[in-house]
């Protein structure tokens, strides 16, 4: 009978260690899970405020006259009757 408390104390402190180690394995993923959804949300919150500048962005080209007058300039190149275009060239690409 004096052997068996021994060996059931260290059966007991074995199961401990092992409780214990799953335990803190089981604590860093969810540490990880937590950092993980913080980045999601924080990538979230870019991508409405991309989405709300878009969408104004869209309601301007829709609405606004003064908006579509320039990028009609600006990409395709259009100007107005009676106005003259002119290229700069840069002196190094002139041969």
């Amino acid at each position: 009978m004096r052997i068996f408390r021994p060996i059931l104390l260290l059966i007991a402190l074995g199961l401990l260690l092992v409780s214990v180690r799953q335990f803190m394995k089981g604590y860093d993923d969810w540490q990880y899970a937590q950092l993980a959804e913080e980045a999601y949300r924080a990538e979230i919150r870019e991508l409405e405020a991309e989405r709300d500048r878009l969408k104004k962005r869209v309601e301007m080209l829709k609405n606004d006259e003064l908006t579509k007058e320039r990028l009609a300039r600006k990409r395709l190149g259009y100007i107005r009757p009676g106005e003259r275009k002119f290229r700069v060239v840069k002196p190094e690409t002139v041969q």
